[in-house]
């Protein structure tokens, strides 16, 4: 053990003497201007495809048109917003790097990674952090880098980190809409609702009934475990005549929507369960 830890931090005082180096050489190039050395020859807008490997979970996102979609172990939209700082890594810059020839790849978790990140066909592997300002070491192809560790909490969040908070996004081709209950709801051609029997719920609130379910994030989306009965079923009809099925798992404390197909439950406050459970209308 002691042997290992005496590698890492020579290891270490080898980077920390590079990154002293630059920040004495000013990190300029020829012209006086500062010189950029960022890990991958990626822009953001080229990456079409990613792959996350943790340990035994394999997830796999792909672009598509102006949104980013999860490909496996589920398929549905997933949360562009996370895609994209994850993507920008490809121009993160290092302050220090060194060729991983004769590295003992195994001292800074490179050896077997618990974490790997691909974009499009470059792969970076995650080690383990240092001990001198909590930087990751990260390994792609042959050469080793520090960078801030602000990459990796995106990435081993897995699934739940990754998944779209809306419970049915815009890009969802929603044709029919019903709760337990309740009447179904019929999209009309255009983007309004309208009841399937005669009802006296105001024609706004329905809209505003489908606008909620697709426009409002959870605060918390996690794994479903399944403990107890629900408390009452959703459906959602698709184009295509699929449907998606909802659990109501819980209203108190907090308001417990699950998808048990996607192997997740979105978590929302309990005051949202009027905007999300009733045909009455909010109060301002």
């Amino acid at each position: 053990m002691w042997s290992m830890l005496s590698k890492r931090w020579l290891i270490n005082g080898l980077l920390a003497l590079v990154i002293g180096v630059s920040l004495l050489l000013g990190y300029r190039d020829q012209s006086g201007s500062e010189a950029r050395n960022p890990i991958t020859s990626l822009k953001p807008a080229d990456v079409m495809s990613v792959t996350i490997q943790l340990g035994d979970e394999h997830i796999v996102l792909r672009r598509s048109a102006d949104q980013w979609l999860i490909e496996s172990p589920v398929q549905w939209p997933a949360r562009s917003i996370t895609i994209e700082r994850i993507l920008g890594i490809t121009v993160s810059e290092s302050e220090a790097s060194i060729a991983a020839t004769g590295i003992d790849l195994s001292a800074l978790g490179l050896q077997d990674p618990k974490v790997t990140l691909s974009l499009n066909d470059t792969r970076i592997f995650f080690g383990t952090t240092n001990n001198i300002d909590n930087r990751r070491y990260l390994m792609i192809g042959t050469t080793i880098y520090l960078l801030a560790d602000i990459h990796q909490p995106f990435l081993t969040q897995g699934i739940v980190g990754l998944i779209d908070k809306r419970l049915l996004p815009p890009s969802i081709p929603l044709q029919s809409f019903q709760l337990d209950g309740g009447p179904k709801l019929i999209r009309d051609g255009t983007t309004s609702w309208q009841s399937d029997a005669p009802t006296d719920i105001p024609a706004d609130r329905l809209d505003q009934l489908i606008d909620y379910w697709q426009t409002l994030e959870a605060p918390a989306v996690k794994i479903f475990k399944q403990s107890g009965s629900p408390l009452e079923k959703i459906v959602a009809g698709l184009d295509d005549g699929s449907e998606i099925e909802f659990l109501l798992m819980s209203i108190y404390p907090e308001l417990v929507i699950a998808r048990p197909d996607l192997g997740v439950e979105y978590h929302f406050h309990e005051r949202q369960q009027q905007e999300l459970l009733s045909f009455t209308k909010p109060k301002s």
